[in-house]
């Protein structure tokens, strides 16, 4: 009996267990095929958007091969063309297939510039289409100022993808690290007559031969390291080598228009996003010191440490000879004359005469609405300037168009001077709409007070002993009051002509660390301190906000090639 009540049980748990398995599989097949068609869906949205990309760096390549594609609208799609994916705003009847792309095909529309309806295409070889073509694509306001916009669209399978793709010029601030030439400023040779030499043959690129000829005077004899004649070659001044050396670490992407010198194995870029561009056309594009003639080392270089990516022949960047165009796009009230002091209080300021911002005040309250500031010359003013034994005047106020800095930031602002830019102390910001900008047309410079002395010649002995300076000769004892140690700077700097550079870099025992989180960009490259540990340790590091965006209205390369600063997915 019990058997049979067992029996009857298990049957009918039996019956129950498979009834649940085929209630589970059925389940797990509309799970199965659910998901499949999921992934399905993922895979064409993938696709999709795949080829919306391929859109986007076709349009590029375009523009690399022609940096006027943009200007001629739908017309830049020549007769006789296969395949034309371009349309007006809204619409995405001309498409592409993407090349092996499986069926997958793309559309792009041009996107005017706020304000406009249509881009209004130019005519080759007329200026004045080509700015009517500018005034209907490119951005004429803000941070976004002189970049245009493309959106491509991607279809596959019945899925489609949008981007967004915003095209700025190339500029100073991609880099945190911009040199027209690596050498040394010609003013740091000291000798009037080899600075003279030095601007006629350091300025010229390694590619160039920089180094293949000694410095010569104007009457084409070889100068020695005192700037004397010497008919000796082996005895001449060459212009100066200067290396990155093994324990440098550039924190991202740098370029210059020269070619890299390399002592062991710095470490240059952070990640493979971050170009390392030489200008030279050959490779390798960089040196060892020990290949540079009279550089006086034999160290030797290595590339293993480049972190960026590494490319060689790029194009040249150029500044234009002045920043004068801003003190055209200051506002009146924001336009100075004659050295300056200004004392940033986050979205206010005080700007005094000479290197006081309580000095004959001029100005207390709230930054410029547009954000822009400019210093000129006065009608006496000269620039000479030398970094060595330098003193300051602090109750001096002098002509020229310098403006003195420190403080901190909470607004974008762009502050550029006739002359010099001087660093006093901390510049930095207190938030992320901060971005400052610092534009000299000749140097961006750091103070740095020290001691300066005559030495003395003494004659007699004890009570009789008499001295009596040597005015002919200044010697530094060591850094002074005001010294600032462990320098933070966060901004974009640019020195037009000449450098970013401490002064009295030779001078004075070890300041500690110069921090700069930004870019900084000059012509020639600028020393601030020494191996024999005198100035600053270099740390500078990319603010990563420049890739697409900057301060108001920075001073932009004469021509330069198109890329892409944002893509956004729609």
């Amino acid at each position: 009996m019990k058997a049979r009540d067992e029996n009857g049980f298990t049957m009918i748990m039996t019956v129950i267990g498979v009834t649940m398995i085929a209630l589970v599989a059925a389940v797990a097949v509309t799970t199965v095929s659910g998901s499949a068609q999921q992934t399905g869906r993922s895979q064409n949205g993938q696709q999709a958007y795949e080829a919306a990309l391929a859109g986007i760096h076709e349009y590029a390549y375009h523009l690399q091969k022609y940096p006027d594609y943009w200007a001629e609208c739908l017309n830049a799609v020549k007769p006789g063309e296969k395949y034309d994916a371009l349309n007006e705003l809204g619409s995405t009847a001309h498409t592409r297939p993407v090349p092996g792309g499986g069926g997958a095909t793309y559309a792009l529309e041009i996107i005017p510039a706020t304000g406009h309806s249509k881009c209004v295409p130019m005519t080759p070889g007329a200026p004045s289409t080509f700015e009517a073509a500018g005034a209907s694509m490119l951005e004429s306001l803000g941070s976004a100022r002189g970049t245009f916009r493309i959106r491509a669209t991607g279809f596959y399978g019945g899925s489609e993808s949008k981007v967004m793709a915003t095209f700025k010029p190339k500029s100073f601030l991609d880099y945190v690290y911009f040199t027209q030439l690596e050498t040394s400023d010609p003013v740091t040779y000291g000798n009037p007559e080899l600075i003279a030499a030095a601007n006629r043959q350091c300025s010229k690129t390694i590619y160039e031969g920089r180094y293949t000829t000694p410095l010569e005077n104007a009457e084409g004899k070889y100068l020695n390291e005192q700037g004397q004649v010497t008919s000796n070659s082996s005895s001449a001044k060459y212009c100066d080598t200067i290396s990155f050396i093994g324990r440098d670490n550039i924190k991202g992407p740098m370029h210059t228009n020269d070619a890299f010198v390399i002592c062991e194995a710095p470490t240059l870029g952070r990640e493979p996003r971050d170009p390392v561009e030489v200008s030279y056309p050959k490779l390798p594009g960089w040196f060892s010191t020990s290949e540079i003639p009279h550089s006086g080392s034999s160290c030797s270089g290595s590339k293993s440490n480049f972190k960026g990516t590494y490319e060689v022949g790029s194009s040249v960047l150029i500044p234009p000879p002045t920043n004068s165009k801003l003190s055209e796009a200051a506002e009146s009230q924001f336009v100075f004359t004659g050295e300056i002091k200004i004392c940033l209080e986050g979205s206010t300021m005080k700007v005094g005469r000479g290197m006081s911002c309580t000095q004959s005040p001029l100005y207390s309250g709230a930054l410029p609405g547009n954000g822009i500031i400019y210093d000129s010359n006065g009608a006496s003013c000269s620039t000479e300037y030398s970094p060595f034994n330098v003193a300051y005047s602090p109750g001096a106020v002098g002509t020229c168009g310098n403006i003195n800095i420190e403080g901190t930031l909470s607004k974008p602002l762009t502050i550029a001077a006739a002359n010099n830019v001087m660093i006093m102390n901390n510049v930095t910001r207190t938030n992320e709409e901060a971005m400052l900008g610092l534009i000299a047309n000749n140097f961006i410079r750091v103070y740095h007070p020290v001691e300066l002395v005559h030495p003395e010649t003494c004659t007699g002995s004890f009570g009789n002993k008499v001295c009596t300076p040597n005015l002919a000769v200044t010697e530094c004892k060591g850094n002074a009051t005001g010294s600032v140690t462990n320098l933070n700077v966060e901004a974009a700097l640019l020195a037009i002509n000449h450098s970013f550079i401490v002064d009295n870099y030779k001078c004075g025992s070890s300041l500690g660390t110069l921090t700069v989180k930004g870019a900084i960009a000059q012509k020639y490259r600028g020393a601030v301190g020494t191996t024999g540990n005198t100035g600053y340790v270099k740390n500078y590091e990319y603010d990563d906000r420049f890739r697409t965006t900057e301060p108001p209205q920075f001073t932009a390369p004469v021509e330069s090639d198109w890329i892409i600063g944002r893509e956004i997915v729609e």
